[in-house]
């Protein structure tokens, strides 16, 4: 005699409603998880990475730290608000180079304009002065000696 097994046929139902589920599960959370990451990234690209003094009360104490940390090129003074900072030259090469003093730049928000200004002087140009909200900078710049500059904060 020959018996026939018959293979039960399962509902495909109960699958299809488990799959349903979990597609709109993740349509529902992974826009929540993924999507304020990404804008967030969107709002620092459009707005350009936070300089680190909007971010402290002490903007000269955070330029020492991110600027200079061998502390060869940059001193405070008068309660931390007198930067003196020491470009290095061609030939006096104590101080900062290019990369550190955009760095200072940077942190403390120098204006583009500013501190192309400091960048174009020359030593015939003698001692020169600027500002912009906040400070004001004293400097000279020789090719030998380097940008060599005074920043003071106000309050």
């Amino acid at each position: 005699m020959h018996q026939h097994r018959h293979a039960r046929k399962r509902n495909p139902l109960p699958w299809a409603l488990v799959g349903v589920f979990v597609v709109a599960l993740g349509v529902v959370t992974v826009p929540r998880l993924v999507l304020p990451a990404l804008t967030a990234g969107d709002e620092a690209a459009a707005n350009g990475p936070a300089p680190v003094a909007a971010a402290t009360a002490e903007p000269m104490l955070t330029v020492i730290g991110a600027c200079d940390p061998v502390k060869e090129g940059l001193k405070l003074s008068s309660d931390n608000r007198k930067l003196t900072v020491n470009g290095s030259g061609k030939v006096y090469l104590d101080g900062l180079d290019q990369r550190e003093l955009a760095c200072v730049f940077d942190t403390l928000r120098v204006p583009g304009a500013l501190s192309s200004r400091m960048s174009d002087t020359v030593a015939a140009d003698g001692r020169q002065q600027g500002d912009w909200p906040g400070y004001t900078v004293v400097w000279t710049h020789d090719e030998d000696r380097g940008l060599d500059l005074t920043v003071t904060r106000a309050d």
